[in-house]
This record gives structure tokens, C-alpha cells and sequence, in this order.
């Protein structure tokens, strides 16, 4: 992948976990007459579905970025037990090993019973991380329509677009997200496919980006905002509710983030945030629920300013213990890497 790309990716994740810190600060702290997590909601995990979607699309439907049409993939059933192993061991054993280390601390801090059962339910049962069990649903059931080899993105459009309606209909039917959010799976595979037509017509689409289509969708963005910013009523969370001023909001916002992180230049934090986003991911919940406990002892009324220096500090927490992780414990993100370092 080319730099730029990489710059550009890095940014959006980096961007859309920032907004994550953010939201989760004003709900642990609280909110100062209005919410400005209001506003993150149409992207701050949407664009980072659409993120991934454009990568694995890019890696397993390889293509030169036009939509000139090409022959069938050569994604076959090795490259598939490959993609599932790295889905396996750099996604949902990280999400087990983290629900575990967290388990005691969030149980004590939501002052709910310890039990083996409820472990074993919410950790095993991917409860406890919605957005990385979410994730790994998608893309388990995304590769094995790779095997298919189709080439084209509008298979899988479709194909995701009635996996989205699936997703809704069973969300509808019973709301609790056992085993490891399968409803909300199903739904945010449609973004990720979004994210793979994007990749494939994206030196058609880019030109437009860098000229009136970002400043177009920006403007429907921030009205969608405006008409219902006093009434708080844009649903733009599948599978949860989704409307029509939801919907408009969600794919303009994804346009504007993806806009903004090709212009801004390259900052070294908004990388390595970026790359390192799933262990941000990890402590997202945790360390601002504990900067906040501490706050509110010292200020217990709702304030912007405290409510983003709990965010600041959170995200700076956040950078040292992943530091730490990446140097100290990076098994803890991929088990393979315990063999690999027995071999050396």
C-alpha cells in the first residue's frame, strides 16, 4: 500500500478514536446542557467500518483503483483459512484476552455481581467489546463471500444490503447482542462493502472528493445536525434505528472524514494512534470511566473544558500502556507472536 494511503487511513482511524474518547468523556462525566458527541455519532465508528472494508477489499479483490472490470479473484481457500487465522488471533483472542483483564475493574466499577456464568457470558460471549466482536463477524462472513471470487464490489453491495435489512429484522426481533453482536454485524457489513466500491472507483472518485464533493457533503452533514440538533433525533446507529436524515448523515460524514484525512498533513500522534487504533479501542471504556471517577471529586459539575482534558489525558493514558504493550506484551495482540519469539 502506497504511503499516502496509508497516511490518509491512519488519519480517519485516528480520528474516528479520538471521537470515541470523546464521546465516552462526556457520558462517564456528563453533559453541559448540550452534547457535542451529538455531532461524532454519524462516523466515529461508521467511517472506521468503511475503513476496513476498503482495506480488505483492497488486499483480497485487487484491482487498479478505475473500475475497469477484471477476472475473478484468486482469493481460494488457503488465502481464506489465512484471513480467518488473522481474524482469529488478531481480533477476537484479543478481544477475549482484554474482556478477561478488565472483567474484575468493570464489574466493581458498575458495582455488579462477580460469577464464572457471567464471565463466561459476557467475555466468551463477546459482550464486553462491541465494536471489535461487531468486527469480527463482518469480516468472517465478508471473506467467506470472497470465496466466491467475484471481483465485483456490486455483488457484495448487494449481498450486504440484504444482510443489513437480515441484521435489522433480527435486531427488531430480540435486541440483546449474544453471541458477539451478530445483529450489529450483519448491518455494518454494509459499510464495509461501501468502503470496497469506494476502493474500487477511487481515482474516480478522489478528483471529486478534492474539489465540491467533500464541501457538498459537509453541508448536508452539518444540516442534518442543524435540523435536529434540539430535538436529538438523528438515527444513524444500526442496527439500533436508522432514518432517512440518519442515513444522509452517515455517508456524508464518512465522505468529509475521508476528505480531511487526505488534506491534513502528517502528524506522528494521528499515525500511531491510527495504527495502533484496536488497543485504543481496548481502553476507550476503562480509562475514561477512571479519569472521570477522579474528576468528578474535584469538579462535579458537568464543564466542556474537563470533560476534553478527561479525554486528553485518557488518550495520553491510553498511548503509554499501548506502548508498553507493543514492546513488552505484543503477544497480547497476536498469540502467534509467542511462537514466533521462541523460534528466534
Amino acid at each position: 500500500m502506497a504511503t499516502q494511503e496509508i497516511k490518509w487511513i491512519n488519519t480517519v482511524r485516528a480520528l474516528c478514536m479520538m471521537s470515541v474518547y470523546l464521546l465516552h468523556s462526556e457520558i462517564y462525566y456528563g453533559i453541559a446542557r448540550v452534547s457535542y458527541g451529538y455531532a461524532l455519532t454519524p462516523f466515529y465508528v461508521n467511517a472506521f467500518f468503511f475503513v476496513i472494508g476498503y482495506l480488505l477489499f483492497k488486499k483480497y479483490t485487487p484491482n487498479d483503483g478505475t473500475g475497469t472490470p477484471s477476472s475473478k479473484t484468486d482469493f481460494d481457500r488457503s488465502t481464506y483459512i489465512k484471513a480467518l487465522s488473522n481474524v482469529f488471533y488478531r481480533l477476537i483472542l484479543p478481544t477475549i484476552l482484554f474482556s478477561t483483564l478488565i472483567y474484575v475493574p468493570k464489574m466493581i466499577f458498575h458495582t455488579a455481581d462477580l460469577s464464572i456464568v457471567r464471565y463466561l457470558h459476557e467475555v466468551l460471549g463477546g459482550i464486553s467489546y462491541w465494536f471489535t466482536s461487531t468486527l469480527s463477524v463482518a469480516q468472517i462472513i465478508l471473506l467467506t463471500l470472497f470465496l466466491t471470487r467475484r471481483s465485483s464490489p456490486w455483488f457484495y453491495l448487494i449481498v450486504s444490503a440484504v444482510g443489513f435489512a437480515i441484521g435489522m429484522e433480527l435486531y427488531r426481533r430480540n435486541s440483546y447482542p449474544f453471541p458477539w453482536y451478530y445483529q450489529t454485524g450483519l448491518t455494518s457489513m454494509l459499510l464495509m462493502t461501501l468502503g470496497g466500491v469506494y476502493q474500487r472507483y477511487e481515482t474516480r472518485i478522489n478528483p471529486i472528493l478534492k474539489t465540491t464533493g467533500a464541501i457538498m457533503a459537509f453541508l448536508v452533514y452539518l444540516v442534518c445536525l442543524f435540523l435536529t440538533w434540539n430535538t436529538q433525533t438523528l438515527a444513524c446507529m444500526p442496527p439500533i434505528e436508522v432514518n432517512l436524515s440518519g442515513a444522509a448523515a452517515i455517508l456524508c460524514s464518512i465522505v468529509s472524514v475521508i476528505a480531511l484525512g487526505h488534506i491534513l498533513p502528517r502528524f506522528k500522534i494521528l499515525e500511531y494512534i491510527g495504527r495502533h487504533s484496536i488497543v485504543f479501542y481496548f481502553f476507550s471504556g476503562a480509562m475514561p470511566a477512571l479519569i472521570c471517577k477522579i474528576a468528578l471529586h474535584f469538579f462535579p459539575d458537568p464543564s466542556y473544558v474537563i470533560t476534553l482534558t478527561v479525554a486528553f489525558i485518557s488518550l495520553c493514558m491510553s498511548a503509554v500502556i499501548s506502548l508498553v504493550i507493543q514492546r513488552k506484551c505484543p503477544f497480547l495482540l497476536d498469540l502467534r507472536r509467542i511462537k514466533k519469539g521462541l523460534k528466534r
